[in-house]
């Protein structure tokens, strides 16, 4: 079953690569104020078909909204023959037109993940110089975001240099999801200054201390788990892609919800699959969301600290029983909320302190070779153009498109 998935896939990416004249794929940034239901709208496609999803599929549903991009098969009429719109970075909604009408379904994303570097001098700023010679923006933001704790960047001089390696995915010849920082290193007055990536997905120093210090709080006052954080697993019962993004917590009808950090509301309301909805953004490009509320008591636009109660847990949306689903998103990418709730800022100890510094002195090697040979940084490209295969033309000229 997973084979076919792929081999439908493939077909797919093959069918969105170059130039027809039949049909042509478009590449367009997904407007985060649009629902889906209203995308669906767009192309006049009844909305229930979101019903024909089980529960869990149709609340990943509610999660489209991102600035993330996707891809449309559109026909030499103007009719749509596909979609494929992300959702996180694992999984996707694969809209698609038959003989019958239109069909929806959650299917993994295709990706191929490379590590590349870069290193180069300054000489205005390190995220200016980034943009403007890698012309990798994302790359340029995340640099920054991980090394600002550490790094003093107003004291940084022209000349002073910057290595990086970092893991990048790719989606149809273009770049997906933030790129994954695995060691940095500004060099400024002659000082090297390392921040490196270890298996739990934080960052710390030379003498693995953690560089953020300043942590998620809890939703509720009692955590009881009944349903963990996934983001792609293939059920052997039914057969077919789940993700749950974002942790259940039990609670009794009416139990307070509190603010898991400062942040300003954005959305207060109404969300398909997830019922009565809060989503905060907080600092560092993160945003929480509240789902199945039974009453909503944060306002949109309003500022809120952590621990203040936001509203009230229900079973609103789709939902068997009270309780609260709580996800944790960076730059639209779910991520676990455990990692930020759970963890303790006294650094790494025991096992984990070895694990560490085994993987710190990989890395420096890695460094002082890429320094050594000047190896050459990947430079990006912008072209965003894709067509359709020329073999496809007759596959869709037999079917009328």
């Amino acid at each position: 079953m997973k084979r076919s998935y792929f081999l439908r896939l493939l077909l797919i990416f093959l069918t969105l690569s170059i130039f027809a004249l039949a049909a042509k794929v478009k590449c367009s940034r997904w407007d985060k104020n649009i629902t889906f239901e209203e995308y669906l709208q767009k192309f006049h496609i009844d909305k229930k078909i979101i019903d024909t999803l089980d529960r869990d599929d149709q609340s990943l549903i509610s999660e489209i909204g991102y600035a993330h991009k996707y891809y449309e098969l559109i026909a030499s009429n103007g009719v749509l023959l596909q979609s494929l719109i992300p959702i996180g970075e694992e999984l996707q909604a694969h809209l698609f037109r038959t003989h019958t009408g239109y069909k929806l379904e959650i299917i993994p994303i295709e990706y191929q993940k490379d590590t590349h570097i870069a290193i180069l001098s300054i000489d205005k700023s390190p995220h200016a110089d980034i943009i403007s010679k890698l012309k990798n923006r994302r790359l340029a933001n995340e640099f920054t975001r991980v090394l600002k704790h550490s790094v003093n960047f107003r004291g940084v001089q022209k000349n002073d240099k910057i290595v990086i390696v970092y893991d990048q995915k790719m989606r149809l010849g273009q770049p997906l999801g933030v790129p994954d920082i695995k060691v940095a290193m500004l060099e400024s007055h002659g000082k090297k200054n390392y921040v490196f990536k270890y298996s739990d997905g934080k960052y710390y120093n030379e003498n693995g201390k953690a560089l953020i210090e300043k942590y998620m709080g809890k939703p509720l006052n009692h955590l009881i788990i009944t349903s963990p954080f996934t983001t792609r697993r293939w059920h052997p019962i039914l057969h077919k892609w789940k993700a749950h993004h974002g942790i259940d917590c039990r609670a009794r009808r009416g139990t307070p919800i509190l603010a898991a950090a400062d942040g300003k509301v954005v959305y207060s309301g109404w969300m398909n699959g997830y019922g009565r909805v809060i989503k905060i953004q907080h600092a560092d490009n993160y945003l929480t969301l509240y789902a199945h509320q039974s009453r909503l008591k944060a306002k949109v636009g309003q500022y809120v600290k952590k621990g203040e109660i936001i509203g009230y847990t229900g079973n609103s949306g789709r939902s068997t029983g009270p309780h609260l689903h709580f996800g944790l998103y960076k730059n639209g990418r779910p991520i676990n909320p455990m990692r930020l709730i759970k963890f303790t800022t006294n650094g790494l100890t025991g096992r984990d302190q070895q694990y560490f510094l085994k993987r710190k002195r990989k890395y420096i090697k890695i460094i002082k070779k890429i320094e050594e040979e000047n190896l050459p940084s990947y430079v990006w490209n912008t072209v965003n153009e894709i067509y359709v295969l020329p073999k496809m033309k007759t596959y869709y000229q037999n079917r009328g498109w």
